[in-house]
């Protein structure tokens, strides 16, 4: 298992357009890839899980993936968080 903590930066946070565009990200990947906010985990292929986070502009989050691309999967999510 890999993992990274990131802070959101954009003005939305990890909500509606951006959530999607996470998880359209996430499912290109076959390891579980998990977020955790406030130490409670969500799920970061399920876009109702990502919304419940309600992660904010600010926030701290740790994105966590496991698997045999957990590498690659890791690599790509923190860079869309870093980006937008």
């Amino acid at each position: 298992m890999v993992e990274e903590k990131v802070t959101l930066k954009n003005d939305e946070g990890l909500y509606a357009r951006t959530a999607a565009k996470f998880l359209q990200n996430a499912v290109k990947f076959k390891s579980q890839i998990t977020l955790t906010k406030d130490e409670k985990s969500y799920d970061g292929k399920s876009i109702l899980s990502i919304l419940s986070m309600a992660g904010f502009k600010g926030d701290e989050i740790v994105i966590s993936c496991e698997g045999n691309d957990e590498e690659d999967a890791l690599d790509c999510l923190t860079s869309f968080i870093n980006e937008i």
